[in-house]
């Protein structure tokens, strides 16, 4: 990691999460929503490179593409007809429009965005910063969901660790049965650490008292910055939904091209600044 990584903020990243969230989900218009999902993939870039966040991106799209074609196939609306099923196919038939197919992809947009928006958590910060940034009364709640985000990666690493110890044993997979050969030791490797763990946190007066760390968590100028931009753009995005110039937009019942607007485009464009302040933590 480089030295720059170290300078994340935890608060300043939930900041600019919630403002991508509140932004994509306020509006209908697909142009700001794809601003939006534009912005969460140059933040993941920057942040996490694009060999760490390539699986993320793969999901996301299958997510998005699924959303497509549900909406596509389950609403029969609109003007423009691609192409017709026959009516006496169960759940598949009827017309199947252009305004489907429009609304389905704005739909997947907002929950590709949405995922992105959040990914930066699991992929630009460790768990422990995560805890950190939460108040002092949810403290345990932080340590709690610390010690939930370790747990994936352990699993996976444990998993590994006995696949390959089991192949140097001559074992092979012979089918789902023969798994059990794996799965066993995986699961009594994770309850042994979770008991470690248990008793670590215990020996270390868990519970006790208020949460401590070796320094306080102080917010940098790079985080302040993200901060304000973040909630210069919700500010700017409410004000605008308020005053109609983002006004709301259905692809129903004929398509037609989303409206632009200078104002909530700004708003959009200010969370494209974590791209700026990021660097790759490869």
């Amino acid at each position: 990691m480089s030295a720059d990584t170290n300078h994340l903020n935890a608060r300043a990243v939930a900041a600019w999460s919630a403002a991508c969230l509140v932004v994509v989900l306020a509006t209908t218009n697909p142009v700001y929503k794809t601003l939006v999902l534009a912005a969460a993939l140059a933040a993941l870039v920057a942040g996490a490179g694009f060999r760490r966040t390539r699986r993320l991106f793969a999901a996301a799209v299958l997510i998005a593409a699924f959303a497509v074609v549900l909406n596509l196939v389950s609403a029969h609306l609109g003007a423009t007809v691609l192409f017709t099923l026959p009516a006496q196919l169960p759940a598949i038939g009827g017309p199947y429009t252009l305004e489907a197919l429009a609304y389905g992809a704005t739909g997947g947009i907002t929950v590709a965005a949405a995922i992105l928006a959040a990914a930066p958590f699991s992929l630009l910060l460790a768990p422990h910063e995560v805890m950190d940034a939460l108040p002092a009364a949810l403290s345990r709640t932080g340590a709690a969901l610390a010690a939930a985000l370790n747990l994936v990666p352990a699993v996976g690493a444990t998993f590994v660790q006995v696949s390959e110890a089991q192949r140097m044993r001559g074992w092979r997979p012979r089918g789902p049965r023969s798994w059990a050969e794996v799965a066993v030791p995986v699961v009594l490797t994770s309850v042994e650490s979770s008991i470690q763990l248990a008793e670590s946190m215990e020996a270390r007066g868990f519970g006790s008292g208020p949460r401590t760390h070796m320094s306080p968590v102080r917010m940098s100028s790079q985080g302040w910055v993200l901060v304000v931009a973040s909630g210069s753009a919700v500010a700017l995005f409410t004000l605008s939904i308020a005053a109609g110039w983002a006004g709301p937009w259905a692809p129903y019942p004929l398509l037609t091209a989303p409206p632009i607007d200078p104002r909530p485009l700004l708003a959009c464009l200010l969370l494209f600044t974590p791209a700026l302040q990021w660097r790759s933590r490869s």
